[in-house]
């Protein structure tokens, strides 16, 4: 790996997006990151330089605001940075009834779908020019089945696996590769951002949930082997394979039944 390539991880500041960064940088790669915290992504940019000798620049941003996905790429045109591989890994869930969640699910829907789309605009119209070049979208198994009080959240994420697809098959012509890693539950902060306050439901996500370093592991290796998409972990695989042969409208009245019983 040349330390001359640099990778782009967005929600770069905990969880699956630092493991990821953590394993980029050891990996040689010099490393643009972006996040809402700009003190965590100091602390880690400290920690890199000395433990991997790698370039790294932090951009604190919102990328549930507008404009914040152009900002992002401006930061790096500025700093003369040619983004090798775009890691869209920053994205929240809302829980809760639709009707009850209303407009508060606006930001959630701006992070997880438009800037996502405005990122591989941005950075894969470049790739696209110089013929080289990858995209990883993180997902989620959620993004397979209707799931009633994350109902947006699983919407976003269905959105983010078939925009994937389509978009590999845009620019692969490019020797460019889109690739979606979709997770299940992982043990991160992910429930008490979504304000989801049942500790049953916690308790379910937390023993059925992967670290986010392992999450990472697979996500990093699905990007470099230019894989189309993946479902990370045998669980998540099964469960996936499992809800895809159950007709939709029932698949959604057993996830609303369950997501009920554990979050009353």
């Amino acid at each position: 790996m040349k330390n001359s390539q640099w990778a782009l991880v967005t929600g770069a500041s905990a969880g699956v997006g630092r493991e990821i960064a953590v394993i980029l940088a050891s990996k040689g790669w010099n490393l643009v990151l972006a996040a809402r915290s700009e003190d965590k992504l100091s602390v880690l940019k400290e920690e890199l330089i000395s433990s991997y000798a790698v370039q790294i620049e932090v951009i604190k941003s919102d990328l549930s605001k507008p404009d914040s996905a152009k900002a992002v790429f401006d930061f790096c045109a500025g700093k003369n940075i040619a983004v090798d591989l775009l890691i869209n890994n920053a994205g929240t869930g809302a829980f809760g009834e639709s009707v009850v969640l209303q407009d508060s699910v606006i930001p959630m829907i701006h992070l997880n779908i438009i800037s996502l789309t405005q990122l591989c605009a941005l950075f894969g119209s470049q790739m696209k020019e110089r013929r080289s070049g990858s995209i990883l979208n993180v997902g989620s198994i959620a993004g397979n089945q209707p799931t009633s009080y994350f109902a947006s959240y699983a919407a976003s994420k269905s959105y983010v696996l078939n925009y994937s697809l389509a978009l590999r098959h845009e620019l692969s012509p490019y020797n460019v590769h889109v690739t979606c890693v979709q997770p299940g539950y992982i043990r991160t902060a992910f429930d008490d951002n979504c304000n989801v306050v049942s500790e049953k439901y916690k308790k379910f996500s937390h023993k059925n949930g992967m670290t986010a370093l392992a999450v990472a592991k697979c996500c990093v290796s699905s990007v470099l082997h230019k894989r189309s998409y993946v479902r990370a972990g045998l669980t998540n695989k099964i469960a996936a394979f499992v809800s895809g042969l159950i007709p939709r409208n029932f698949l959604a009245w057993i996830l609303s039944i369950s997501v009920r019983s554990m979050t009353k």
